[in-house]
């Protein structure tokens, strides 16, 4: 055998040890879109992960899921949402690092960008987006990812 050339088994063994340094192939993206009031509603317990955020962030005594998505999708791949209150959101993730994921966000309110960024969130964070009047409230749209360690 020669002794520059590597054989399979060795092959795949380096090659395994280089994969925990690359992430998954894919990534969640979570959207939620809550109606935040002051009425005496009590909270919508499908919220609870995001709850915390809420009341440190908001001032509303109420807060109601309208609507809610996960979606896996690919690095480097946009993902969109319809959303409530006529909105239209994009979410391109990019990369993860250091327990960070970077991504790209546009959010369209008719024919116009309200929201045009990039963000680099803890991985499994949220970006909220609120402030569109609607129902006797305001919607907040919570934007999260996911991405396999």
């Amino acid at each position: 055998m020669n002794g520059n050339r590597i054989t399979f088994p060795v092959f795949a063994a380096l090659l395994l040890l280089c994969l925990p340094a690359v992430a998954g192939d894919m990534v969640e993206v979570r959207i939620e879109t809550v109606l935040a009031s002051n009425s005496p509603q009590e909270a919508d317990r499908r919220l609870e992960r995001i709850r915390a955020h809420l009341d440190r962030l908001f001032r509303y005594t109420s807060y109601r899921l309208v609507q809610g998505e996960r979606r896996m999708t690919r690095w480097g791949s946009p993902t969109s949402f319809n959303l409530p209150g006529g909105r239209f959101l994009e979410v391109l993730p990019k990369s993860h690092a250091n327990n960070r994921v970077s991504m790209h966000v546009i959010m369209i309110e008719g024919d116009k960008p309200i929201v045009n960024t990039e963000l680099v969130l803890q991985n499994g964070g949220v970006f909220f987006v609120g402030g569109r009047t609607h129902d006797e409230g305001v919607l907040i749209t919570s934007i999260g990812v996911a991405a396999d360690e």
